[in-house]
């Protein structure tokens, strides 16, 4: 249970990051975006490894209950995590970091 609720921490705060990156990235910030980058990919890093180890581990074991709950806890946690993120960011982004500036 330990491990579906660390991935879902960091499935959590891996698309809140992907959220920041996807901004960033249509704003007029470069380095904004570069921060945003390196927090969203250093995050997915983390995330891929976690899912691929309950991943195979359930499917070695023929765990199909641990392999739906995986994909749930992450859907779920993802989901939040944007939201979440948006919200965040509609708040704070000003000036050249706003999407669409220049």
């Amino acid at each position: 249970m330990f491990d579906l609720a660390l991935l879902a921490v960091v499935a959590f705060v891996q698309n809140m990051a992907f959220t920041w990156v996807s901004r960033s990235r249509n704003s007029g910030d470069p380095n904004y975006h570069r921060y945003a980058s390196i927090c969203s990919n250093g995050i997915l890093f983390i995330t891929t490894l976690l899912i691929w180890s309950q991943l195979w581990t359930a499917l070695t074991t023929g765990d199909w209950i641990k392999v739906a709950l995986t994909g749930l806890v992450y859907v779920i946690a993802t989901t939040e995590g944007s939201v979440l993120m948006m919200k965040i960011l509609l708040k704070k982004e000003k000036g050249k970091q706003q999407v669409g500036a220049r």
